[in-house]
């Protein structure tokens, strides 16, 4: 091996040397740093207990929340929530966020159900502007029909993807 190595000009040397550190550096480089994680355990949550609402109730809180750490910049985040849901005839549940107790936001589609047969699975995506810093964020609902008219959600889950490290 060394008599391979000593045929070789000295730039042609100069190359694989550099060669072997760049190779060496990535791959202490990978052994040393965690790996990313995409979302926090503080910006996901479910749930699965059942909850209902009538049409008189107005907006409700769905009872999961998440955190998001914006760091020193605020910046939009995506935000989705999926749950079982279903609805009287003639009926709609509507979905709105709430950031750190404010007034409810309905930044994207509204329109989380209309009646079927049964339940089904839903799911809502939005993006929303938070601050900078730590800050609150969690789903309402409300059934959007005459008085009398009821949903129900169950087996929901929340997470919000914005600044990660």
């Amino acid at each position: 091996m060394s008599s391979a190595l000593a045929s070789l000009s000295r730039t042609k040397k100069t190359a694989v040397g550099a060669s072997v550190a760049v190779a060496a550096g990535i791959g202490l480089s990978a052994m040393l740093t965690a790996p990313a994680q995409a979302i926090p355990f503080y910006q996901k949550a479910c749930a699965f207990d059942v909850r209902t609402n009538t049409a008189v109730n107005g907006w409700q809180p769905v009872n999961s929340s998440v955190l998001v750490n914006n760091g020193a910049t605020g910046r939009f985040v995506v935000v989705n929530f999926n749950a079982d849901a279903g609805v009287s005839t003639l009926a709609e549940i509507r979905v709105g966020y709430r950031v750190d107790g404010g007034a409810v936001q309905t930044p994207g589609a509204q329109n989380f159900a209309n009646y079927t047969q049964y339940w089904q699975t839903r799911h809502s995506m939005v993006v929303i502007y938070v601050p900078a810093g730590w800050h609150t964020i969690r789903p309402y609902w409300r059934i959007s029909g005459s008085v009398g008219k009821s949903g129900v959600i169950a087996a929901r889950c929340l997470t919000a993807e914005g600044y990660t490290s």
